[in-house]
């Protein structure tokens, strides 16, 4: 191949490539200028946790210009808008775009609640890295409380054994409560059965579970278990309980 048709297959390739970015470069600013045509919201709830609506967001979305009827893309401040939106208590993450049609699309994912913490006269959420959040106007989420746990790394450790106990089973459906004093130890009341288990601190889990186990059954069978009202699972190899007078 000589060096005339190397440089004619440069200069060729160097067009398309010119051609497609000025192309490209066309349709986004014929994008960024086409009317708008309004805007479509999705709000990405967990389950049984409708907490967010969009009238909650309404102030936020009339601030950056909503509804957006008949005004060019480039008049919305997409970056700005997305980080307001995020400001919302019960927001985990949102996502602002405008798609070819001239539809700004909204989506919105929702914080999920893993318990209910009240300390002193305040009730509050908190997700799964031990951060809390307002409860809702809308709707209310059946999940265990937590009492005694004043910072993220007390309330990560609580979540960890209310997650354990969910899946363990000792405890059907889980703990309704966990309440943990001054001292870092810990009191559980099991969702099943209206008694409470003096867990102590937040360790040996299969080890206490396996003791609170082997009670209910040993009671069962004597026909017992009905009146409980009580146990210990912080001593090594034995178990202490009381019944309801």
């Amino acid at each position: 191949m000589t060096w005339l048709k190397r440089i004619g297959i440069l200069f060729t390739w160097l067009i398309v490539l010119v051609g497609g970015a000025l192309a490209l470069i066309s349709s986004q600013n014929l994008r960024e200028s086409r009317p708008l045509k309004g805007y479509v919201l999705t709000i990405q709830n967990p389950d049984n946790q409708a907490f967010l609506i969009e009238e909650d967001l309404a102030d936020v979305l009339a601030q950056a210009g909503a509804p957006w009827d008949s005004v060019s893309r480039k008049e919305i401040n997409i970056p700005m808008l997305e980080e307001n939106l995020r400001k919302h208590p019960l927001v985990l993450g949102a996502e602002v775009f405008s798609t070819w049609e001239g539809v700004v699309r909204i989506e919105i994912v929702q914080k999920e609640a893993k318990a209910r913490v009240i300390n002193d006269l305040e009730m509050m959420y908190v997700d799964q890295e031990g951060h809390l959040f307002p409860l809702s106007a809308h709707a209310s989420a059946a999940v265990p409380v937590l009492s005694g746990v004043s910072d993220s790394t007390q309330r990560v450790k609580a979540l960890r054994l209310l997650d354990q106990a969910a899946q363990h089973p000792a405890f059907p459906g889980g703990w309704s409560a966990l309440a943990r004093n001054e001292k870092g130890n810990y009191t559980a009341y099991p969702a099943w059965h209206p008694h409470h288990i003096e867990w102590g601190w937040p360790n040996e889990f299969e080890d206490k579970a396996h003791k609170a186990h082997a009670l209910y059954a040993q009671l069962l069978q004597k026909k017992s278990l009905d009146s409980l009202q009580w146990m210990d699972v912080r001593y090594a190899g034995q178990v202490v309980y009381g019944f309801n007078d």
